[in-house]
Order: C-alpha cells, then structure tokens, then sequence
C-alpha cells in the first residue's frame, strides 16, 4: 500500500481494526528523525479517499499505527516532539544541510462505532498477535467525558473462556483496583461478525470447517479512561500505581481468575491524586483458575535496612497441530515481562504474574529518564493521552540497555535461563544494583536525590523474588512470591522514602 514519488516517501499502514468512521488524511514531513516540520490534515468520505498528489487509494478502514506502539521505548529513546507545524511549513532553515525529509501519509478516525475519536492511545507492533488498537473517545451521555475504546481481534476458540471470565467478575463484584470493560461487543459487517478469516481472507462460511488457520472475531470494548504509565508523576507515583494493580491482581486471583499477561501497559494511575493511585486492567488472556498455595511460608524483608544498599555498592515455541487443530502460540504474556518459568514452558500460575510486576518494576527504571514536565503532563491529561500524530517517542522514553533490550529479542529459553540465573542466589540483588546498567541508569536518567530509594526498591524487591525459591532445603524451579508480601515491600518503601514525595513529583493537579 506505497507509492513512491521522486521527492519523498509515501506511505499508508493499516492497523488492525475495522471502524465505520468518518476520518481524515493527515500529511506530515519530517526530518529522518521523525521531527515534525509541517502536517496538514484532508476530511474524507466514509468510503474511500484519493490522497492529494498520490495516485494511491485508502480504504476507509486503513490508519497508521500513530500511537504508541508496545515496542517504543526501544525505537525511540532519543527522539524529541519535535517543532511546531505551523512555524516550519514555510521556512525550513532551520534544518540541517543533509537533513532528509520524509513524507508520510496515515488515516486518523473523526469517529469509531459512533463515539467520537480524540485520537490514538495504543498500537500493537507485532506482526502475529492480536492486532490491538486502543482510542480516547468521548463518551456518548457526557461530552466532557473520555473513555477508552479498544479492538482486538480475538481467537474464536477462547470466546468461551472470555465469557466465563467477564461472567465471574460480574457475578463477584467490582473492585477499586479494576478497570474492567463496562461494554463489549463484536464488530459486525452486514449480518455476520467481523472474522480474519471471513471478513479479511473472504472465505466462505463452509470452507472454515477443519481448516488449520487460527480464526479470530474482532472485538470491542469500552472503559473508564485513566492515565498511562508514560504519564507518571514521579516514582512514587509509579510504585502507588504498581501497588494498586497487585491489589487488583490479588483480588482477581481470590475469585479465581489468573491473568497471565502482566506488562507495564496493563498498569494504569489514577488521573487526579484523590482517586485510588492504581489499577489493573485488560482480561484478554485471563482465564478462571482456582488459587493456588505456595508451598513454604512467607517471606520476610524485616532485616531489610537502607545500610544494606551502601554495603551491596561496596562490595513461542508452537503447538504442533495434531490434524484437529489450528496452530497456537503455547505461552502467553509479553516476552520481557514473563516469567523464567512460564518462559522455559512451565505451568502459568499466578507466581508467575508476580514475577511479572518484578519485571515491570525493574524496566520502568531503564525506560524513562524522570518524569515530563508539569506542563506536558497537564497538556496529555486534557488532550486525553492520545499520541501526537508524526513526534515519535515521548522527550522522556529511553533504549533499555542492550542485556535488556535483549529480553524482547532472543529466544525465549535464552530468555528463561537469563533471568532464573538472575534470581538463585541472595547475591544476586546486591550485583544487580552494582551492575553497569543500574549505575548508568541512575546517572543519565534520574535525579541525584532519587538515586539511593531507587536502589532500595531494586534491592529488597529482587531479595524478596530470589528467597522466595531458597526458603526450604528443595530449590523452587519458580519463584514463590505472595501479593501481601510484594505489596509490604513497596509500602515499607513508600514511608520510608516518603520525604521524597512531595520534591520529586511533577503532579500537575496539586
């Protein structure tokens, strides 16, 4: 879906979800960088659209993926927001003498299923996957109200399961620490559901019987909207919010429900300071499971002691189809954020969500150099955190460095044994903080003063992970970490380093 001209590069993406909308074609040069210079959008007709000095036709379902994408930390960690379009349409002096601009063309929705579009919120990267699309629209009974519209396409065969799970979370009750969708639908085309196979791959009804390609229906879902991660205030308000979404995690595992995809895009804050600081969301890949039992006693951190942090700086592999049925990835979650365990192809228990939010404590610290600016942070809240069309990454999302980055990248039993290497011996967290990646970190990224509570945290959260296999004579192949004892470390944090609040926060609703 490109057309190439002799001055510049024009191309058309399409995302993954079919929205009846009204939309228009947004136009922006950039510098190679991705730096905006100039953007000019065209209103289009619901049906098609000829793009203005492109000989190229945009169905009207097509989009870019402008959004935020689950691998943009890693591709623009240097990127800025870029100038304002207005002042460089006409005067590009200011570019540098080989700067090379690129011109790139993406369709952005007026309207999805009848509520009108902000903008984007989220786009899947991944060329195999759910293909997920998250939009800020505005709620149909109150204009001033935004909500989050998500399109996902789902396997057919998991439609039981999804069911089950929205009907226990029903039936159980709400709970402060969950966002959970308030209306789902399928997307429909005349009379029959939106399916890759039947809508996309145009097969007949008929042929689909037996066939060994996975078949998934595309649906929808809406939600109260909160705030990304991206947007946090400052690192205590990131740990409040992490805390709040093991609550809701621990919630979903007491009414049996495992859900098996822990990542930081499936944490979300609180947008005004009095509400509950975090919470949990997205069930796509949960499934009803009775709890499970460790088999030892708790851990305990009470011996934990600031002191202890200068004397440690001192010293998818595939189902194969058996004839029956389509092939399917056998582990779920997101690569950087899942368990050694579930990595090496053991059974996922709620361990090894726990694991998880390890993880997502862990990379937070890599992926972004403080907070954004009061003022930034102000501006995404009232323009409902929707990505600026063209500006690339956030001025404050960073690479993680390469022996992370390679979480995302390497083969998943690599993978595995990297990060159960990481966490066998009670030595282990006091390298960790000693490690270059940690001390690099803190010095390019964060404030002097946040650099001794970041690596407390680091420090008793990663001791807490690795006793957890060493607490009885038999060495746990897992980690073994309950919510209550996870969710006491961050609150002995939270007092301890509470001084640190208030003078290291960017809150701009204060």
């Amino acid at each position: 879906m490109a057309t190439a001209t002799s001055a510049a590069t024009k191309v058309i993406t399409a995302a993954g979800a079919l929205a009846p909308a009204h939309g228009k074609v947004v136009k922006i040069v950039c510098k190679r960088n991705m730096d905006v210079i100039a953007s000019c959008a065209y209103e289009i007709e619901p049906s098609s659209i000829r793009t203005k000095n492109s000989g190229a036709s945009v169905p009207f379902h097509s989009r870019s993926s402008a959004g935020v994408s689950s691998s943009s930390k890693r591709k623009y960690s240097e990127v800025d927001d870029g100038a304002d379009g207005a002042d460089g349409a006409d005067d590009q002096s200011n570019l540098p003498k080989k700067a090379k601009e690129v011109e790139r063309i993406a369709f952005i929705p007026i309207k999805v299923y009848g509520h009108q579009c902000i903008g984007i919120l989220f786009t899947a990267s991944s060329i195999r996957g759910r293909g997920t699309v998250v939009f800020c629209v505005v709620d149909l009974d109150d204009n001033s109200k935004r909500l989050a519209l998500k399109t996902s396409w789902q396997d057919l065969q998991r439609e039981d399961e999804w069911d089950d799970v929205l009907e226990r979370l029903k039936e159980k009750g709400p709970h402060p620490n969950l966002i959970v969708p308030f209306k789902n639908f399928k997307a429909r085309t005349k009379n029959d559901d939106c399916t890759t196979l039947g809508t996309i791959r145009a097969f007949l009804r008929d042929q689909l019987h037996g066939f060994l390609v996975e078949n998934r229906v595309l649906s929808v879902s809406l939600s109260e909207l909160k705030r990304p991660v991206k947007y946090f205030w400052g690192v205590h308000d990131f740990v409040r919010g992490l805390r709040g979404a093991i609550l809701g995690h621990e919630y979903l595992t007491q009414i049996g429900i495992l859900h098996r995809d822990i990542s930081e895009n499936k944490v979300v804050l609180a947008r005004r300071p009095g509400e509950e600081r975090g919470y949990l969301i997205d069930f796509d890949m949960a499934i009803l499971q009775e709890p499970e039992e460790p088999a030892t006693d708790i851990v305990t951190t009470e011996d934990d002691d600031p002191a202890d942090i200068d004397a440690a700086l001192r010293a998818s592999s595939p189902i194969q189809p058996d004839g029956s049925e389509p092939l399917k990835a056998l582990r779920t979650g997101t690569t950087p954020y899942m368990s050694f365990n579930v990595l090496f192809g053991g059974k996922h228990t709620y361990f090894d969500d726990m694991e998880s939010f390890l993880y997502v404590l862990l990379l937070f610290f890599f992926s972004y150099a403080g907070p954004l600016s009061k003022e930034e942070l102000r501006a995404a809240d009232h323009g409902g955190f929707v990505q600026v069309h063209g500006s690339g990454g956030l001025s404050h999302m960073k690479s993680w460095p390469e022996k992370y980055a390679k979480w995302a990248d390497e083969k998943l039993a690599d993978i595995a044994a990297k990060k159960d290497s990481a966490l066998t011996t009670r030595t282990r967290p006091k390298e960790l903080i000693r490690s270059a990646e940690v001390r690099n970190c803190l010095k390019y990224n964060w404030d002097t003063g946040l650099h001794r509570s970041i690596q407390a945290i680091l420090l008793w959260s990663w001791k807490l992970f690795a006793e957890s296999r060493s607490a009885t004579l038999l060495f746990a192949r897992r980690t073994q970490v309950k919510h209550g004892e996870f969710v006491g470390v961050l609150d002995k944090w939270l007092e301890m380093f509470s001084a640190d609040e208030e003078k290291f926060s960017n809150c701009p609703f204060k």
